[in-house]
């Protein structure tokens, strides 16, 4: 994992360990927590698979080949 994907990573994991603290601290309303922090991890995924695509996405002036991509990262 390179460098610029290891903290938004590290803070996902921050986040959701520190729901499960709180839904084991708020057990009376865990269903909730519990559906409120599988959509943050689902969207905290997507953005993150975002800027990793863009991140490796080739420029206007470069060809869009597996050769290409593999070799850029």
């Amino acid at each position: 994992m390179t460098t610029a994907l290891a903290n938004p990573a590290a803070q996902a994991c921050c986040a959701f360990m520190l729901g499960c603290a709180v839904i084991h601290a708020a057990r009376a309303h865990a269903e909730r927590l519990t559906r409120l922090l599988v959509a943050a991890l689902i969207g905290t995924t997507v953005l993150l698979l975002l800027a990793a695509s863009l991140t490796y996405a080739p420029g206007p002036d470069e060809s869009f080949d597996e050769v290409s991509v593999y070799a850029a990262s």
